[in-house]
C-alpha cells in the first residue's frame, strides 16, 4: 500500500507540472462499497470493496502516462461514502466510472459487464460499450455487454457507468482478480478506453 501512496503522490505532482494550456479532462473513479459496505465476498477471501479500492489507486498510478487526464478517487481508503457524497465529488467530473465486481451462486458464471442508468445518454452507452472492448480484449474475458437498470447514476449529468470487472465466485477470475499483474492490466485497460472515449468525445 506504501507503493501505492507513492504513486498517488506522482499522480498529484505530475498534474501540477503539467501544461496548464492544454486541456485536461477530469475521470472520477468510484471503488464502490467501503466500511461497513463489503460489496461481494468471493473466493480466496477476496472482497470487493478491498478489490475495487485496489484496482482505484492502479488507476490512479498509471494515470500518469495520461496527462490529458486527471484521476480523482472518490475514496482512497476503506471507508463507507454515502450516494450523496459521490454525486458531489461527480459534480467535478467529466465522466464517471464505479468500479465493482460480480457474485453469483452458480461458479460457472464469469465475464465482464457494465450497467448505464436508464434513460441515460448516447455518451454513456459508448463510455460503456469502450470500457467493455478495451477491458474484456486485454483481459482475454468475455463480454456480458451493457445493460441499462433504475440506477442513482440517473442523477448525474455527465456521461457515468457502473463497470463490474468479473465474478469473484468463479474460480479462474478470481485468482486473475487477486493478481496485481491483472488488476494492472484492468487499470490500463481502463484509462485507454477513457482516451479513447475522449477522443471520439472531442471529434463531435
Amino acid at each position: 500500500m506504501r507503493a501505492l501512496s507513492v504513486g498517488l503522490l506522482m499522480t498529484v505532482l505530475v498534474g501540477l507540472c503539467a501544461n496548464p494550456q492544454a486541456p485536461v479532462y477530469r475521470v472520477i473513479i468510484d471503488p464502490g462499497h467501503g466500511g461497513e459496505d463489503t460489496g461481494a465476498i468471493g473466493l480466496y477471501g477476496i472482497i470487493e470493496k478491498e478489490l475495487v479500492l485496489q484496482i482505484a489507486h492502479l488507476i490512479a498510478i498509471q494515470a500518469v502516462s495520461f496527462p490529458a487526464m486527471r484521476v480523482i478517487l472518490t475514496r482512497t481508503e476503506d471507508r463507507h461514502i454515502s450516494r450523496e457524497e459521490r454525486l458531489k465529488i461527480a459534480q467535478m467530473g467529466d465522466l464517471f466510472i464505479s468500479l465493482h465486481a460480480d457474485f453469483s451462486y452458480d461458479a460457472r458464471v464469469r465475464g465482464m459487464r457494465a450497467q448505464i442508468a436508464t434513460g441515460a445518454g448516447a455518451s454513456s452507452e459508448k463510455l460503456a460499450e469502450l470500457l467493455l472492448q478495451h477491458s474484456t480484449q486485454a483481459a482475454k474475458a468475455l463480454n456480458l455487454g451493457v445493460a441499462r437498470a433504475p440506477l442513482w447514476l440517473r442523477r448525474m449529468k455527465i456521461p457515468a457507468v457502473q463497470l463490474y470487472l468479473g465474478y469473484l465466485t468463479n474460480p479462474e477470475e478470481a485468482r486473475k482478480l487477486s493478481q496485481i499483474s491483472y488488476q494492472t492490466t484492468l487499470a490500463k485497460a481502463i484509462l485507454a478506453a477513457v482516451q479513447a472515449f475522449l477522443a471520439t468525445d472531442a471529434q463531435r
